[in-house]
């Protein structure tokens, strides 16, 4: 409770003014009523019952409302336990729910059939053991031609320097640059026919290689040449002059085949065998772009994309089961936490209630004490100093806490065996059953998420192959025969 000795800590101040009275004969002797000061002592003590017995009320509001809240859980057991025991089979429900994603499964299914067949094929026709290996994204390998072309566009701007300066020649570079390296890259790319099986897919891959060759070396021919013609302008922004030039350029380019290099310029030759180490770095990023069979990444790629969509399909279901599970097993919760939980809170309602008495008691009665002490230490100090006899009332001690003792709680205690009873009711109905319920629930589950599942997914992959078999036309044996022949 609230009282924790205030009046004690007032003494000295009432043993004062006990004094300055009694040196002024005060209260009277005849007087029958209580001085100013005892009057404003007996006041505090009041306030201070009256705050102890407000603070006891206000916990035992506190628990009539708890009180009434169990009650108001109780009430609602019985329709929430019997709306669960009588809940259809959570394999009923859990069939419903699979059941409503099977189309969208099947046609995935089929689809990751299909991806699947089409790159065992493409493997089993190129004999390919390997895995795909390819960039995540398939943009990647041609941002590696933009420092390759940019390095390039940088030297051979030095190396096509004119009257205009290196920006006039960095116009030509770029071109000159974005031709070289962009065919390499290219013949790079078909390059990688030569590792599959078909023998013209060879040829192709072959052909590309010594296409490569070719063009780099005749290419970076007419490169270094033009440049020796591209000093000589005297107007290297005069397209026609410029275009007489180049011709020139590929006239004597053909030379390089022969052992003669197109110019005798040193910085031209430079020019010439560094386009070439580019080509050759511009072909070998081209190879290694994609995985070294051609298609083999588009039919990978397709397969990882058609298995993740079913997957992730799959999945949900999972969880669409697995939240159906939760759901029953957090309702069964639910109703029996008020069955689990009442016992131990009526229990601790009847168990607070009488200690709150007892501290109520113990603290009104101490507040007494300390009362009269007080109210002693006044009265033994005026008579000590006060020249006539006190009045009779010195003899007497009021008592404030007598009408605060008494509390009447029979009413909240037959509300509590009332809630007691009605949970005693419930629990022999309900908790055996309840319990069983969700001990079945849990391994139901666990057969529903796992078995059970796995025999779903069969199902459907068992759909999925006969929609496919179903979709092929069979073709005719005459025909058949007519083709292997």
């Amino acid at each position: 409770m609230g009282y924790s000795g205030q009046l004690l800590s007032k003494q000295d101040y009432y043993a004062r003014k006990g004094i300055e009275q009694g040196s002024k004969s005060l209260p009277s002797g005849l007087s029958q009523t209580l001085d100013s000061y005892e009057t404003q002592l007996q006041a505090e003590a009041q306030r201070l019952v009256a705050s102890d017995r407000g603070d006891f009320a206000s916990r035992q509001a506190t628990r009539i409302e708890s009180l009434g809240s169990i009650n108001d859980s109780l009430s609602r057991t019985p329709a929430q336990c019997v709306a669960l025991l009588d809940d259809s089979p959570l394999s009923v429900t859990v069939s419903h729910t699979r059941e409503q994603q099977r189309p969208v499964l099947v046609r995935l299914r089929e689809d990751q059939l299909m991806r699947e067949a089409e790159l065992k094929a493409f493997r089993a026709l190129n004999r390919i053991t390997e895995r795909a290996s390819y960039p995540e994204s398939p943009a990647l390998p041609y941002l590696w031609l933009v420092p390759i072309i940019l390095f390039e566009t940088v030297c051979n701007a030095v190396f096509y320097e004119n009257a205009q300066g290196l920006l006039g020649g960095a116009v030509v570079a770029f071109a000159v640059s974005f031709v070289n390296l962009g065919i390499a890259f290219g013949l790079g790319v078909a390059f990688r026919y030569k590792n599959l099986s078909a023998p013209h897919k060879k040829a192709t891959g072959w052909v590309a290689l010594v296409l490569a060759s070719v063009v780099a070396i005749y290419f970076n021919a007419i490169f270094s040449a033009y440049r020796s013609e591209y000093q000589l302008l005297t107007d290297p922004s005069d397209i026609v002059e410029a275009g007489e030039a180049f011709k020139r350029a590929m006239s004597v380019a053909g030379q390089v085949f022969i052992g003669h290099l197109p110019s005798n310029d040193f910085m031209s030759f430079i020019l010439f065998f560094i386009g070439l180490l580019l080509s050759l770095l511009a072909f070998c990023k081209g190879y290694n772009s994609d995985d070294r069979y051609p298609r083999h990444s588009k039919h990978d790629r397709l397969f990882m994309q058609a298995s993740r969509a079913y997957d992730d399909a799959m999945e949900q279901v999972r969880l669409k089961v697995t939240e159906e599970i939760q759901r029953r097993l957090n309702g069964m919760a639910s109703a029996k936490a008020p069955l689990d939980q009442g016992g131990p809170r009526l229990d601790q309602l009847r168990n607070s209630l009488s200690v709150d008495i007892n501290a109520l008691k113990e603290s009104l009665n101490q507040l007494q004490r300390d009362f009269a002490l007080v109210l002693d230490t006044y009265r033994q100090q005026n008579v000590s100093v006060r020249p006539v006899p006190p009045p009779d009332y010195f003899a007497q001690t009021p008592d404030l806490i007598q009408p605060y003792l008494s509390v009447d709680v029979s009413e909240f205690h037959s509300d509590l065996d009332k809630v007691e009873q009605r949970l005693n009711a419930h629990r022999s109905t309900y908790l055996s059953q309840l319990n069983e319920v969700m001990r079945d629930l849990d391994n139901e589950g666990r057969a529903q998420q796992g078995p059970a599942m796995t025999a779903f997914a069969a199902d459907i992959t068992q759909e999925a192959q006969r929609n496919i078999d179903a979709s092929k036309l069979t073709m005719p044996v005459s025909a058949t025969f007519g083709a292997h022949a």
